[in-house]
């Protein structure tokens, strides 16, 4: 059996270098469309997913989020507009969890980056839905 060892993200993806393009979210979910993004997993175990995630400008519109996010934001802004009206913002440094069971609009500005951890399978599960994987 193989002694398990920490998993550091990689230094030139935390500072948004070597970024490999990803999938394009849905139309239906871009209220203003994203040119690209990018997405590097640096771990992925049984239970959690984390990555390094990073969009031009646009926002992405989610219904009932199907699984908890934490966030910490590298680069950029963030602003969440829930469905209720409420605003929150966050730039660098900034740590949130957008949880699950969320709606609302997620607007991404300024080079924005994060590095994001997940639930393994409604991750998983997500992606595929939104054919995303």
């Amino acid at each position: 059996m193989t002694t398990p060892h920490p998993v550091p993200a990689q230094r030139d993806h935390i500072e948004g270098r070597n970024l490999p393009p990803m999938a394009m979210w849905p139309a239906e979910m871009m209220p203003r469309p994203i040119a690209s993004n990018r997405n590097a997993v640096w771990y992925a175990g049984e239970e959690l997913i984390s990555c390094v995630y990073e969009a031009d400008d646009g926002t992405v519109a989610f219904t009932d989020l199907p699984y908890d996010e934490h966030v910490h934001i590298l680069n950029g802004r963030a602003v969440l507009t829930s469905s209720d009206g409420r605003v929150d913002t966050y730039g660098p440094g900034d740590w949130f969890v957008a949880p699950k069971g969320w709606s609302g609009t997620w607007e991404m500005t300024g080079g924005y980056r994060e590095l994001i951890v997940f639930h393994a399978a409604s991750l998983v599960k997500a992606a595929k839905e939104w054919g995303i994987d």
